[in-house]
């Protein structure tokens, strides 16, 4: 990621955040709002509740080359009032050195011993995937579960576009706005540690154009560093399934997680799931 890009990243995290908070919200019960023409907190008031001069806060938001300290970034996440993943988000946008510095590589295929272990998980769905959400490898009952992710489409494979270009998978989640907005979160952040790559900017385009949805909450810049919102759907075999996703990332492949569902097991989710998982061995073995 350029320096400049970083910047202009920054900013433009910085004024999102600004516009969500009222002046309310912030403590500032004296001003009158009725006379804003725009939403949210005035630079001038960030500043003032952070403790810093106005011209540096503007110039931070403009997305100037200026040197920030770490106690600058505490004062601004408490007066944002930002969430433990925005907080990290902010001060990896705030100072390269943070960063690990990598460089993008392209997809990688899964060693032998991944499948093995996919294979392994015979009661949950599994599946590995890479920095771009692209799903990489798979066991059968994740096939089973979340449809077949064997698609000639060039993005048909990927998570997001999944979640958000396909009616078929959109229509089986029961609270399908708050998981397509975890995933928006997560996949936001793994984008702004690769603003150089075209791929990606490529791909927000696609769906920006594509997907209502996608471009409005695009816009309002939601950061989640992990994507373990519950998965609840309804199967047409086998009814509701509340399933946990749990996301680890795979040592020695920076570009890779494996991600497994565990389902509840205070619904019935995880009898419904074995009785998936039982009439897939008993169709195989046909």
């Amino acid at each position: 990621m350029s320096d400049d890009r970083r910047r202009k990243e920054l900013g433009r995290f910085l004024r999102t955040r600004r516009m969500r908070l009222s002046p309310e919200s912030a403590g500032l019960h004296h001003v009158d709002v009725s006379r804003r023409r725009t939403k949210g907190l005035r630079r001038e008031e960030i500043a003032a509740l952070a403790g810093i001069s106005l011209p540096w806060y503007t110039q931070l938001e403009q997305g100037r080359d200026i040197q920030v300290s770490d106690l600058v970034l505490e004062s601004l996440a408490r007066v944002l009032r930002l969430g433990s993943d925005e907080r990290r988000h902010l001060f990896f946008l705030a100072d390269s050195r943070r960063r690990i510095s990598q460089p993008i590589r392209e997809i990688q295929g899964v060693s032998s011993s991944l499948h093995y272990l996919l294979d392994q998980f015979s009661a949950s769905p599994a599946y590995i995937f890479d920095e771009k959400m692209n799903v990489l490898a798979w066991n059968r009952l994740a096939t089973a579960v979340f449809g077949s992710f064997e698609t000639e489409h060039p993005h048909g494979r990927n998570l997001v576009w999944r979640m958000f270009m396909m009616p078929s998978h959109r229509s089986m989640y029961v609270e399908w706005e708050s998981l397509a907005q975890s995933m928006l979160g997560h996949f936001r952040s793994m984008f702004s540690r690769h603003l150089e790559d075209p791929w990606y900017h490529d791909f927000i385009a696609e769906l920006t154009e594509g997907s209502p949805e996608f471009a409005e909450w695009w816009e309002h810049y939601v950061v989640q560093c992990t994507n373990q919102h519950p998965h609840i759907l309804v199967h047409p075999e086998v009814g509701r399934l509340h399933l946990r996703s749990q996301v680890m990332h795979i040592g020695n492949h920076h570009d890779q997680y494996f991600n497994v569902f565990i389902p509840d097991l205070n619904d019935g989710s995880a009898q419904r799931l074995a009785k998936l998982a039982e009439g897939m061995k008993m169709n195989a073995s046909v």
